[in-house]
């Protein structure tokens, strides 16, 4: 399996990047798969997103660009992009740029399953930490051309 995860090469390899991570993560991401129903993978791979958000402290942040900066330096420092907030009536949108579209080694292509739960997982937690109620939730509304949408509202 190994062998064919270092093998593997999909059409397009140039977002790849050459570290042991990515395969691990891949491998990770075959194995619960494999093993756990969709909800539970989701709601492991959003707990893991609860997980990378709690590196941060925000609840002491009040301007929404303080807390856009403070988050990116950590998506940067993962190398997995940058995002923008946007103030709605009823909503904060997140506009996520620049996250990896493929893991290298990913022959099972889990990675579109795993990060839109973790992001999610994410944003959801550093919402909550800010004060967002029990009545608030934040889904992932698409993921495409490069950008993930993400929304945090009724």
């Amino acid at each position: 399996m190994i062998r064919e995860a270092v093998e593997y090469q999909p059409a397009e390899t140039d977002q790849w990047t050459m570290d042991g991570l990515s395969l691990l993560t891949a491998m990770i991401g075959s194995e619960v798969f494999g093993t756990a129903t969709r909800g539970q993978a989701d709601a492991f791979f959003g707990a893991v997103g609860r997980r990378i958000a709690s590196l941060l402290q925000v609840a002491d942040i009040s301007d929404g660009d303080a807390l856009m900066a403070r988050i990116n330096r950590l998506w940067r420092t993962l190398g997995w992009g940058e995002a923008q907030l946007r103030m709605t009536d009823d909503a904060i949108m997140i506009q996520h740029v620049g996250l990896p579209e493929t893991l290298q080694g990913d022959v099972d292509g889990r990675w579109a399953d795993m990060a839109p739960p973790m992001l999610r997982g994410a944003y959801d937690a550093w919402f909550r930490a800010l004060g967002g109620g029990a009545d608030l939730h934040t889904s992932v509304l698409q993921w495409r051309d490069g950008i993930m949408e993400i929304r945090h509202g009724r």
